[in-house]
């Protein structure tokens, strides 16, 4: 078990050294020399964990999705234990939208494989397979607020939660690359959301 652990920590050395490179300069500065380079650690070493580049970035990108979901995690834990679906939505849009380094750095570097997702099936799934949850969650909270009187029972909460999460998504790369501030993207999706769910209290997260 001590030995998978050291494989385990040491192949996550190196993603994190492949999620570094692409967030400061895309994935045409990422090669095992640089990610050698940018790890502290032999280019053999590199090729002892990773048999190829495609495999290193793919792990690159796994660890990019799990660093996001352990920081909304994070945000979760400090919500009631029967928080409301729109407490959840909300802490998760506020996580991509806020300014830590690393939710920042992630953001940056998974923009990095979108050209890479075109091309290989499993980028793209660990990059956009949970796109259907949350736009479904977001759906399911436009629904919650319709039948709470909150919302205008004409809208379409599919359509509505795909808009979310698309407002969402799209201001937390301008937020990571710098386009536009942390506050001013938070204001707009607040604004957003309590447009289409209506004014009324809801709780905080």
């Amino acid at each position: 078990m001590p030995r998978k652990v050291d494989i385990d920590a040491q192949r996550a050395d190196l993603a994190g050294a492949v999620l570094r490179l692409a967030a400061r300069s895309g994935l045409e500065a990422v090669s095992l020399r640089e990610v050698a380079a940018e790890a502290g650690v032999s280019m053999g070493r590199v090729q002892h964990y990773f048999r190829t580049k495609e495999e290193m970035l793919l792990h690159g990108v796994r660890l990019a999705m799990r660093r996001i979901d352990a920081r909304i995690g994070e945000r979760l834990q400090c919500l009631p234990d029967e928080a409301s679906p729109e407490q959840i939505l909300r802490a998760a849009i506020d996580e991509l939208l806020g300014d830590h380094p690393e939710t920042n750095q992630v953001i940056r570097a998974s923009v990095a494989y979108y050209a890479r997702a075109q091309v290989n099936a499993e980028v793209f799934e660990v990059l956009f397979g949970d796109d259907d949850e949350l736009r479904g969650l977001a759906a399911l909270v436009v629904r919650t607020a319709q039948a709470d009187g909150r919302a205008d029972t004409g809208l379409d909460p599919a359509q509505e939660g795909y808009i979310i999460w698309s407002l969402a998504d799209s201001l937390g790369v301008k937020v990571a690359f710098g386009q536009t501030t942390s506050e001013r993207a938070r204001a707009t999706m607040h604004y957003h959301l309590d447009r289409v769910l209506g004014c009324g209290a809801h709780p905080g997260v």
